[in-house]
């Protein structure tokens, strides 16, 4: 009885060969994509935009990047500057605000900004499309006020309508008259709030980063505080209770009329007393004139003389 055995497979050069081609074919696209991502052509812009403010009580703005900054105007107006960076997005002129925000009147409400859009790609595909948009925006100073974005901070000067302030990587910075309530909330950045007026209650949120909020000496409010990391300081008499790894702050001053709301994670809090606005730098003194310099071979001006004295 005779034994076959089966010839052994061989592995071919071919098969080796094809693998390290794909190989480079593949490492090819990679670095052409990256390339099309390095020279995606880039955009600059200014748009600026006016409404009457007769029949608009509310501005509701959300932005996915860039920064918000609204300050008091006057009260028959609203003004925008929009300052936009775009990468791979090209100025529409044929749309409003030249495609890269939208912008409408909504009953009561005039909406601003961009909804995040989200679009499907390969993990390994890299996105040659980016926008940012930085608003700059004069309201009425009774406007209430709806503010978000994801990446960018948030300030406002001199408003005195309810508001709400909610970005992600970004601080917090707002000056209130104080006689609608504020809220504020972020992940990574601080949050700073002055009221200049008065107080009626406020809720501040953020995880990594500070808070401070500046109250008239005359706040009616009581406190809610959480803390885990941070150092705690208050100008008004409040209850501190502590514990490893947490501490809790509470009280009321003037009465408790109000509440005043604060979480954080890992920051500093700070609850002062002040009023007015945000403290400027002194003006330095104006300098003093140079004396005139000599002209040689000229001699001085001597002083006149004093007057003689009157006697009696």
């Amino acid at each position: 009885m005779k034994l076959f055995r089966l010839p052994a497979v061989k592995r071919h050069a071919g098969c080796l060969m094809n693998r390290s081609i794909r190989n480079l074919y593949l490492l090819a696209a990679l670095f052409s994509m990256a390339s099309c991502v390095a020279v995606a052509e880039r955009h600059e812009d200014v748009i600026s935009r006016s409404w009457p403010a007769s029949s608009i009580h509310r501005l509701d703005l959300t932005e996915i990047n860039g920064s918000v900054d609204v300050s008091a105007g006057p009260a028959d107006t609203i003004t925008l500057v929009a300052h936009v960076r775009a990468r791979g997005v090209a100025p529409d002129p044929a749309k409003e605000n030249k495609g890269y925000f939208e912008s409408s009147v909504e009953g009561d409400t005039l909406a601003i900004g961009r909804r995040e859009h989200r679009e499907f790609r390969l993990p390994f595909i890299f996105s040659t499309k980016d926008v940012s948009v930085d608003y700059d925006i004069k309201v009425p100073p009774q406007l209430d006020l709806e503010l978000r974005t994801v990446n960018g901070r948030i300030a406002t000067r001199g408003t005195a309508g309810e508001m709400e302030a909610v970005t992600v990587n970004g601080s917090i910075d707002l000056e209130s008259a104080g006689i609608r309530e504020v809220s504020a909330k972020t992940v990574n950045g601080r949050v700073k709030a002055r009221f200049l007026q008065s107080f009626q209650g406020a809720s501040f949120k953020t995880v990594n980063g500070g808070v401070m909020a500046v109250l008239p000496p005359t706040a009616s409010f009581a406190c809610d505080l959480s803390q885990v990391n941070g150092d705690f300081e208050a100008a008004f008499p409040l209850n501190i209770h502590s514990r490893p790894g947490s501490r809790r702050v509470s009280g009321e001053v003037n009465g408790g009329e109000h509440e005043l709301r604060i979480v954080t994670v890992n920051g500093d809090v700070e609850i002062e007393s002040g009023s007015g606005a945000m403290a400027l730098p002194p003006t330095p003194p104006a300098p003093q004139a140079a004396p005139a310099p000599a002209i040689p071979g000229v001699p001085p001006v001597p002083a006149p003389p004093a007057p003689p004295s009157q006697s009696t």
